[in-house]
């Protein structure tokens, strides 16, 4: 019996983090046999330190290309692991200067040399490295990393969303999805209360345009920014707060529902995404410029420390709504090479 140990941020029910662990597990459902291979978790209680009882260790979904899960695939290496990089993606709330083409102008952020090294040597020794995003696949190159270096996209694009039309409110009117949260101001321009009120601008301005507004949460602990955001835009008759933290499924039946979303979480993009549901992604961090480069639509992006910030969202809103049928033949496209791309490893026995 092969143990695969399965490295994310899981346990602590963010849907975002759940999800890329359960179509990791049902990946393996389809392709593995459970008689021969055991996947394990990486849920509170199991011990990172000890990498002994695993034959292959998998450095999953999520931001984890930083210091700590950076150590953990690398005393992989030590050990003479199979090791498999799985979709992950580096991140920093550093600013990131592109070029018109897309590109970083300087892809090093103040790591150390021995992270660097240490990048290297799990770059050499993995089996699969498939990275969520071009500007993730330039850091780590930049850094020397080479081997099976790829880009493979969001695990989170490997969902399948239900069966469904783009419909209407009871009373004829559309839909916007906005989710907002905190991730207490370690963001782009550390404001959060400057993004929010800019939202509550926006979603005013979408109110007035005949939009209906559903406000949803992808965490706990975003319960509150929902709430003031709610009161902020104070049109209670136009506007859904949602403060459930629904299962992707459900998440994803609703989204399908929306004409765009406008989304502060990663994951919420990522799930409009693969409903084919156009968005405006609040970059503000590393990892939403990174995927919003993977799916080549940097123009659906508005960074968090932007000048004139509800102007360019509501343009943003504006364009996705205008360009949804070219913007949802893109997706379906990205989505189709992602999931090839996510599958290998199990498709060609690498775990």
């Amino acid at each position: 019996m092969r143990k695969v140990l399965y490295v994310g941020w899981i346990g602590f029910n963010n849907l975002g983090d759940e999800l890329m662990w359960r179509v990791f597990e049902q990946l393996s459902h389809k392709h593995l046999d459970a008689q021969q291979v055991q996947v394990v978790p990486s849920l509170p209680g199991v011990d990172l330190a000890d990498l002994g009882p695993y034959d292959t260790i998998v450095l999953g979904g999520g931001s984890l290309l930083v210091p700590g899960y950076v150590d953990v695939a690398h005393r992989a290496v030590l050990q003479r692991k199979r090791l498999v990089i799985w979709g992950s993606g580096y991140d920093t709330q550093m600013p990131a200067q592109l070029d018109a083409a897309g590109r970083l102008l300087d892809a090093r952020f103040g790591e150390s040399e021995k992270m660097r090294q240490m990048l290297r040597e799990i770059g050499q020794h993995a089996v699969f490295f498939g990275v969520r995003g071009p500007l993730t696949h330039q850091y780590l190159q930049e850094a020397g990393v080479g081997n099976c270096l790829s880009i493979s996209g969001d695990p989170g694009m490997l969902l399948l969303p239900p069966a469904a039309g783009n419909r209407k409110t009871e009373n004829g009117q559309k839909v916007v999805g906005i989710n907002w949260g905190t991730s207490y101001n370690r963001i782009y321009g550390k404001n959060e209360a400057a993004v929010e009120d800019a939202l509550a601008k926006v979603a005013r301005q979408l109110v007035d345009d005949g939009y209906q507004l559903y406000l949803f949460t992808m965490w706990g602990p975003d319960r509150d920014a929902n709430k003031r955001l709610c009161q902020k835009i104070g049109r209670p008759g136009q506007v859904t707060l949602d403060l459930e933290v629904h299962g992707h499924a459900e998440m994803m039946r609703r989204i399908q529902e929306m004409e765009a979303t406008i989304n502060f979480k990663l994951h919420a993009n990522v799930l409009s995404a693969a409903c084919g549901i156009p968005f405006v992604c609040l970059a503000y961090r590393f990892k939403c410029l990174d995927f919003t480069h993977s799916l080549q639509l940097p123009e659906l992006t508005v960074p968090t420390d932007e000048q004139g910030l509800a102007q360019r969202i509501l343009s943003r809103v504006k364009f996705a709504i205008e360009y949804k049928e070219s913007i949802q033949v893109n997706l379906a496209e990205k989505q189709k090479q992602m999931i090839s791309k996510l599958e290998e490893p199990f498709v060609k026995g690498l775990l």
